[in-house]
């Protein structure tokens, strides 16, 4: 089955949720496109990249991974209230579930992240 089947039929919930950040958000920079000529060990040209934040929640007496295409900042015990797409885990081969966020609200300090 390609993995184009895969997402069609993948079915997902689009829903928002209050909670309890269980640990420090990680930043990642993923690499996105490359322009440039490559020889063997060096690069001429530019790699154009973007961040990606991931952390977990308190949800349905469980965790839930929350990956937001982004910056997003948030420390553990903070209050956030999350809207996104919401993924089960057990379809995609892992425990727990997974909410690709499109909204974050901090509520203990007030700071919003929202892609537009």
């Amino acid at each position: 089955m390609s993995s184009s089947y895969y997402r069609e039929n993948e079915k997902s919930e689009s829903f928002g949720v209050e909670s309890t950040c269980l640990g420090d958000s990680r930043v990642y920079e993923r690499p996105f496109f490359f322009i440039g000529v490559p020889l063997i060990m060096v690069a001429f040209g530019g790699l154009f990249s973007k961040y990606e934040s991931t952390f977990s929640i308190a949800y349905e007496s469980g965790t839930t991974l929350v990956l937001y295409h982004g910056l997003c900042i948030v420390s553990k015990d903070d209050k956030l209230s999350i809207r996104g797409k919401w993924y089960r885990g057990k379809k995609l081969g892992i425990q727990g579930d997974i909410v690709v966020a499109d909204r974050v609200e901090n509520l203990s300090s007030g700071i919003v992240f929202a892609r537009q």
